[in-house]
């Protein structure tokens, strides 16, 4: 095999191996969002305040994955072993900047959600945030 026959698979395979990371971390990102929207609905749903900020911080736990800022594994982290958070796992999205906003906006909104000192409020922000995340899913992010 020529040498330039050797430096085209090889460069074959790194662009193969490419598509499969890309590939992977927009699967990890479908199923983190999956989950946080499911979360987000608990919690606006939820009859205590308690349960609410729980769900709501499942919801956030999702966004950030494991050691992100904000996380608190004492809410659970549904998300575990599903990818690195919404916030990295956007990353390796081809619209990347035109959709991190909307996950940036929805961290925020759960972040202070969290902060609500009554259940309208907390289920409030959890609504807002299943909104932003639903809006991601419904353009195929």
């Amino acid at each position: 095999m020529t040498n330039t026959r050797r430096w085209f698979a090889a460069a074959m395979i790194a662009a193969l191996l490419g598509l499969v990371g890309a590939s992977f971390a927009q699967d990890a990102f479908g199923t983190q969002l999956q989950t946080a929207i499911q979360h987000a609905g608990f919690a606006t749903e939820a009859a205590e305040r308690d349960a609410a900020v729980q769900h709501l911080g499942h919801v956030l736990n999702c966004s950030v994955g494991e050691g992100g800022e904000g996380f608190d594994a004492s809410w659970g982290h549904p998300c575990g072993g599903q990818g690195a958070g919404l916030t990295s796992d956007i990353e390796a999205h081809p619209l990347v900047e035109d959709v991190r906003p909307l996950v940036d906006a929805a961290r925020q909104l759960a972040l202070a959600g969290l902060e609500a000192t009554s259940l309208d409020g907390v289920r409030a922000a959890a609504s807002g945030v299943r909104a932003l995340l639903t809006a991601l899913q419904e353009f195929g992010v």
